[in-house]
């Protein structure tokens, strides 16, 4: 199952998922432009569909490597 919500966030923030018992929750950014909150959901589903909660690696390596196969546009 994969929820999503709007909270205000910092704006150097745009989005983030947290998992918890095989549920993903996409937290966006309330203070994206519509266009933005578009890209940053499709980020964040390539996160969840790429199997990365499952990687033991930083989420640092995580990121670059999603940024890599598919950037954002």
């Amino acid at each position: 199952m994969i929820n999503s919500v709007l909270h205000s966030l910092p704006t150097s923030i745009r989005s983030f998922v947290v998992c918890q018992d095989e549920v993903f929750t996409i937290v966006l950014n309330d203070r994206l432009s519509y266009e933005n909150l578009l890209q940053a959901y499709a980020h964040e589903l390539y996160h969840i569909q790429n199997g990365d909660f499952e990687r033991k690696a930083d989420v640092n390596a995580v990121e670059a490597n999603a940024h890599e196969s598919r950037p954002d546009p």
